[in-house]
């Protein structure tokens, strides 16, 4: 029999990469998502036989628990995401990232989920001194409100876990790619589309760190926590990425014109008003699940060229394309 898993957020820019890899793995997936930011991450899986969409809000108690019910597994991304989202909506930011996570967690604890994962981010390392790779033990250091949310729920989740639902929480690096639910606010998506398009590419804050990754490996990553012997993945958190993909911002600049756009002007800028910056260390979920990235950023800065050059996307300064 097939495993059911909820989904929430499964129309987003994760949560529809996710949901594709789920249904071609064999499980059986529904989506819960307010569809926020449009239905371009829901209307392409619409028919397929082991998929179903529900529409609504994870405030919403009522759809909540009716979602959850007979379901297996529970995915949690449904949030308000990113800084500039969170600072807009701050209202929305906490009542939808903290409200309506407690919601989605006593709801799945109390209708036996086997397993909750909860997508938290990396960003909650916020300033690390970048000599050391911060760990899934180093202390947090939030610098958003995005962050902060993120942090109380992880805190929440562990505090409230018991003997009947075991949790996995993952924080993915910054991603990247094309998706169902398509951003160009994303760093490595916005630079190339810039130096697409522009020509040209001004950057800020070029020595500040982020780690990377292409957005499908998020649904590789699901899979492998669902499918693990419970032994091994149960009340942990994985920094969700690859060492090696620890880049400064201005090197994503560098391998877009050495590597592919010869032509391309770089302004180098003065410091960027965000000042997140961190390395991180992804060891854990390298040896206890053999996790490995499958695409390099080159492959995925190719990619993402390749979709702008021949304009997949119908117009890149759609507001539908940003979180913000």
């Amino acid at each position: 029999m097939k495993k059911k898993v909820l989904v929430t957020g499964g129309g987003g820019y994760i949560g529809s990469t996710l949901v594709r890899h789920l249904l071609i793995s064999g499980y059986d997936v529904t989506v819960l998502d307010n569809l926020s930011m449009g239905g371009d991450g829901v209307i392409c899986f619409l028919g397929y036989p082991t998929y179903t969409f529900i529409k609504g809000d994870i405030r919403d108690s009522f759809i909540v628990n009716k979602a959850i019910k007979d379901k297996d597994f529970v995915v949690h991304l449904a949030a308000i995401v990113g800084e500039p989202a969170c600072r807009n909506f701050s209202d929305d930011a906490k009542t939808t990232n903290i409200d309506g996570t407690k919601l989605v967690f006593d709801s799945a604890k109390k209708s036996g989920i086997q397993r909750f994962v909860f997508f938290s981010t990396c960003s909650s390392y916020g300033v690390q001194d970048t000599n050391i790779m911060a760990d899934e033990n180093t202390a947090l250091n939030p610098v958003s409100l995005y962050a902060e949310t993120k942090i109380g729920m992880e805190k929440y989740i562990i505090e409230n876990s018991n003997n009947d639902i075991s949790y996995i929480i993952m924080r993915p690096s910054t991603v990247h790619g094309p998706s169902p639910r398509m951003r160009f606010d994303l760093i490595v998506n916005h630079f190339v589309k810039d130096a697409v398009i522009n020509k040209k590419l001004e950057i800020f804050g070029g020595n500040l760190w982020r780690p990377l990754m292409w957005v499908g490996e998020a649904g590789r990553a699901v899979e492998k926590v669902l499918s693990y012997e419970s032994g091994v993945v149960s009340n942990q958190i994985f920094n969700l990425g690859n060492t090696v993909n620890n880049v400064r911002k201005s090197e994503i600049a560098d391998i877009i014109k050495t590597k592919f756009l010869p032509d391309l002007k770089i302004i180098r800028g003065n410091e960027d008003q965000d000042l997140r910056s961190y390395r991180v260390n992804f060891s854990k979920i390298e040896n206890l699940l053999d996790f490995k990235l499958e695409k390099t950023l080159e492959e995925a800065i190719h990619e993402l060229i390749n979709l702008v050059k021949n304009k997949l996307v119908d117009d890149f300064d759609n507001p539908k394309f940003r979180n913000h």
